[in-house]
C-alpha cells in the first residue's frame, strides 16, 4: 500500500500556475505536474469552501450531506475519508484549515496538530491572524511530522493551506508577499477578457448588482493589484509545496508516496467585472486545478481534459493507495481515466452554490462539453452557454431559439439529478461558532 499525501490550497484557478500561465511564478507545482497527470477539466461541485470541503471527504455532493454554505456542519457520523483510511490500517494527519464544523479529529483523523519548531516564514507576515503565517505554520506541521516519520505503517496524510484565499480588510483583501513583489509588477499585471467585453447585459441582474456595489466595484488598478497580490500568495505557496517535496525526497518517500494537489475553488480576478467569489456560476470559480502522481502508474495522458467532478477526489486517494473504493464514495476515483486515450462520450458534471455573504440565490448547474446550463431555482431563472462558440461565458443563450432543445434537455438532467440524491432534505447542522464570511 502507498502512502498518500492530499495537498490543497483554498481560491485557486485552474490556470493559476507557471505552466499553464507565464505570468505565474510556480516552479515547484510546475516540476510536481512534469512528473505526474494534470487534470483540466475538473469542476468543484460547489464554489464555497464549507461545501467543496465537505465533498473532499465524503465523495458526495454538499447538498446530500447537509453542508450548503458556510456556517453548517459535516455530521461525524458521516462516513468520510479518514474512517476509510483508519479502517485499513494508516495512520491519518490533518494539517491546516479545516472549516467543516468541530474539528478533523472529530472526523477520526488520528493527528491533527504537531511540533512547529524550525518554523521558517520565508516571506510570510510574521502576524499571525495573516493567512501566510498560517500556512507556514501549517508546513512546519507538516515538515516535522515527516521527518519523525518511521514507516511502523503507511500513512494519509492532508496539508490544506489558506492561500491565495483573501485576508480582511476587505478593499485589499489578498496579501502581498513582499519577498515576491518584484517579480510582479503592477503595470504588467493582466486584465481579464472578460472585464473588458462582459457589461453583464442578459445575465440574472443581481451580478450586474454585484459588479457595481462594494468591494467589487472594479477599476483596472484594483484588477491589477489583486492579480499582483494574488500571484505573490501563489509563490509563497509554492515555495512550501518544495520543502515538502524536498522532504519526501529526502527520507527517500516519494517512490512509494502518492501525491493529490489540488484547490476547493477559483476566485473571479476581476474576470467579467467580478471580484472574488460568490454564486456564480463561471469557469473562474468551477474549474480547479488537480494533479496526481501515483508512482509506478503509467499514464495513456499526461494531460487530461475530461470533465470530472471533485466528488470524486476521496476515491482517487484511496485508489492511488491502491485500496478499494467503497460505495460510499458515489464520486468515484479519478484513476480509470488514466488509463484512456480520450474523454469518454457524453461527459457531464453538476455542481451547485447556496448563499454567498453577499446574497441568496441558490442554483444548481451541468456542464457538458458543449453547455453550461444554470437553473436559479429560488430565483427561478436560468443562464446557459454555448461553451464551443462561447469558451468565455460572455452570452446568455437561455431562452434564445437555437438553444432551446440543448436547454430543456439540460434543465432535465439537473432537475432528474437534483431530486435523485435528496434535494435540500438533508437537514443542515448549524455551526453557531461560526463568523458569515470568515475564512470562507
Amino acid at each position: 500500500m502507498r502512502n498518500v499525501i492530499m495537498i490543497a490550497t483554498d481560491q485557486q484557478k485552474v490556470s493559476a500556475m507557471g505552466c499553464v500561465d507565464a505570468s505565474y511564478r510556480t516552479p515547484q507545482l510546475d516540476r510536481l505536474a512534469e512528473r505526474s497527470v494534470r487534470f483540466t477539466g475538473v469542476i468543484s461541485t460547489s464554489a464555497q469552501c464549507s461545501p467543496s470541503r465537505a465533498s473532499w471527504m465524503t465523495g458526495k455532493y454538499p447538498h446530500q450531506v447537509g453542508v450548503n454554505q458556510i456556517g453548517h456542519v459535516l455530521d461525524p457520523r458521516e462516513w468520510g475519508i479518514a474512517k476509510e483510511f483508519n479502517h485499513a490500517g494508516y495512520e491519518t494527519a490533518y494539517f491546516g484549515k479545516w472549516h467543516l464544523g468541530l474539528s478533523a479529529s472529530a472526523h477520526d483523523f488520528q493527528i491533527t496538530h504537531y511540533r512547529t519548531d524550525e518554523l521558517e516564514l520565508g516571506g510570510a507576515n510574521t502576524d499571525p491572524r495573516f493567512l501566510s503565517n498560517k500556512d507556514a505554520v501549517t508546513t512546519a506541521m507538516a515538515l516535522n511530522y515527516l521527518e519523525d516519520y518511521q514507516g511502523d505503517k503507511p500513512f494519509f496524510l492532508k496539508v490544506c493551506w489558506h492561500m491565495p484565499h483573501p485576508n480582511a480588510p476587505i478593499d485589499q483583501p489578498f496579501e502581498l508577499i513582499e519577498r515576491y513583489a518584484e517579480q510582479f509588477q503592477l503595470a504588467d499585471m493582466p486584465i481579464p477578457d472578460s472585464f473588458l467585453r462582459d457589461n453583464l447585459a442578459g445575465k440574472p441582474v443581481f451580478q450586474r448588482e454585484r459588479s457595481e456595489t462594494g468591494e467589487s466595484l472594479l477599476t483596472e488598478e484594483l484588477v491589477r493589484r489583486d492579480a499582483q497580490r494574488y500571484r505573490t500568495m501563489l509563490s509563497l505557496m509554492d515555495w512550501n509545496l518544495g520543502r515538502l517535496i524536498a522532504k519526501l525526497e529526502a527520507k527517500g518517500l516519494l517512490v512509494n508516496t502518492a501525491i493529490l494537489f489540488t484547490s476547493d475553488h477559483g476566485d473571479m480576478q476581476g474576470a467579467h467585472r467580478l471580484r472574488l467569489k460568490g454564486v456564480l456560476p463561471y469557469k473562474e470559480l468551477y474549474n480547479v486545478p488537480l494533479i496526481l502522481y501515483v508512482p509506478g502508474v503509467s499514464p495513456s495522458r499526461k494531460v487530461i481534459p475530461d470533465l470530472v467532478s471533485s466528488a470524486a477526489v476521496p476515491g482517487t486517494l484511496l485508489a492511488a493507495a491502491g485500496l478499494e473504493v467503497p460505495a460510499e464514495f458515489e464520486g468515484g476515483s479519478l484513476l480509470p481515466h488514466l488509463n484512456l486515450v480520450a474523454p469518454p462520450v457524453q461527459e457531464h458534471v453538476f455542481f451547485e452554490h447556496y448563499k454567498a455573504y453577499w446574497g441568496y440565490h441558490p442554483m444548481r448547474g451541468v456542464q457538458t462539453p458543449d453547455w453550461k446550463y444554470v437553473y436559479y431555482y429560488e430565483d427561478d431563472m436560468e443562464e446557459m452557454y454555448d461553451l464551443r462558440q462561447d469558451p468565455d461565458e460572455l452570452v446568455n443563450v437561455a431562452g434564445e431559439l437555437e438553444a432551446e432543445t440543448a436547454r430543456l434537455q439540460l434543465r432535465q438532467q439537473v432537475d432528474d439529478w437534483w431530486d435523485a440524491t435528496g434535494g435540500l432534505s438533508r437537514p443542515a447542522i448549524e455551526d453557531l461558532n461560526s463568523t458569515w464570511g470568515k475564512n470562507g
